[in-house]
């Protein structure tokens, strides 16, 4: 067999043949390949992360509908703006009931937020401090949500065991947004 021009020339051609296949179609195969290698791995990463984060989800949900019972029952017991004076009274009673004469009642201006709204009131309020201490108690056991942020006694010195109170006591209610939505959800929707 004779090697010549044209069986070089047809060698040459063959190598560049195998090169352009090699440059043209394996390399780009092997980096897709690889790429989908990595992406496969990545997103198997992410299955991973969420079937663990999927099986707290039951205890997500029961944490939820406990959170949902709480947030009801503080609800529960803020009363709209117009119960003020309803508890004003409740108070004023309880005041009363203990053998305590509140001398003053003053309001203050309403703090207000967009989910609730806070009426502190000034009292002063004169009687036995035992009296007292049961109408503190007695505060204590209301069912709507009441603060008392600051509190002066003074002692009488003219009785004994008697004594002077000067306190502010915050009555909290629904704010202006919450008590807009409850509502309309009661009447229904209005267009």
């Amino acid at each position: 067999m004779r090697f010549g021009f044209r069986e070089a020339i047809f060698f040459l051609v063959l190598l560049g043949m195998l090169s352009s296949y090699y440059f043209f179609v394996l390399q780009p195969r092997n980096t897709n390949g690889e790429e989908a290698r990595a992406d496969i791995q990545r997103r198997q990463v992410k299955l991973k992360e969420l079937e663990q984060k999927t099986k707290s989800i039951d205890d997500l949900g029961q944490e939820i509908d406990k959170l949902s019972e709480a947030i009801a029952i503080f609800e529960e017991k803020l009363p709209a703006q117009q119960q003020v004076e309803v508890i004003l009274e409740e108070v004023w009673n309880l005041a009363t009931e203990h053998d305590l004469t509140p001398k003053s009642v003053r309001t203050e201006k309403i703090v207000k937020s967009r989910q609730y709204a806070m009426q502190p009131i000034k009292m002063k309020i004169v009687g036995n401090f035992d009296g007292f201490y049961e109408f503190l108690l007695d505060l204590e056991k209301l069912p709507r949500v009441t603060q008392m942020p600051t509190m002066k006694l003074t002692k009488r010195s003219s009785e004994e065991g008697y004594m002077d109170a000067d306190v502010v006591l915050s009555i909290f209610f629904e704010g202006t947004e919450r008590s807009s939505k409850r509502s309309a959800s009661a009447g229904g929707t209005r267009r």
